[in-house]
């Protein structure tokens, strides 16, 4: 490995702890530019991967189904737990039910890259539970939450959009 990659390397290992002990480093990137900066984040992550990655992953295709349990039955069952646990009022409870049943998104791809996981199987669990997520966040929300406060999965998704939109 070149030195240049030595340094690469090892700012990106070190940057979960940089950005923790200097959040300044980061807070100036506008929203804007923080989407292109994911969006290269994810291109150059995705260069990385081949065909070949990808076909291993689906040659045990379970691995992809036990993240996908993970994702949704315990993520979304310990966010329940926790919140009746802590007995938090019912809308700091409802948040924390809302985010549990909620997919991981890119964090996890940027984590598993760093941490030299298998990348092409995070991208997979990423893609399933996020298109997974128009039905299970929902369902799941209904189900958790909607013990708490009135919850109607069926119009869970218009409820992100303005109300113009509803016409």
């Amino acid at each position: 490995m070149s030195q240049y990659e030595t340094i690469i390397e090892t700012l990106t290992t070190l940057f979960p702890v940089w950005v923790m002990y200097k959040p300044s480093a980061v807070t100036w990137l506008q929203t804007d530019l923080f989407t292109v900066g994911l969006g290269f984040v994810m291109l150059s992550m995705g260069l990385t991967l081949t065909f070949e990655d990808f076909r291993r992953c689906l040659r045990n295709p379970w691995t992809v189904g036990v993240g996908f349990l993970a994702q949704y039955l315990i993520k979304s069952v310990l966010g329940f737990f926790i919140a009746m646990t802590l007995k938090l009022c019912a809308p700091l409870a409802t948040g924390l039910m809302l985010v549990s049943c909620c997919p991981g998104g890119q964090a996890s791809n940027v984590a598993t890259y760093i941490s030299k996981g298998n990348v092409a199987l995070s991208v997979l669990m990423t893609t399933c539970s996020t298109i997974s997520a128009i039905v299970m966040t929902p369902l799941l929300t209904k189900l958790l939450a909607g013990q708490l406060v009135p919850v109607d999965a069926a119009c869970c998704q218009m409820d992100f959009f303005p109300s113009s939109l509803h016409k």
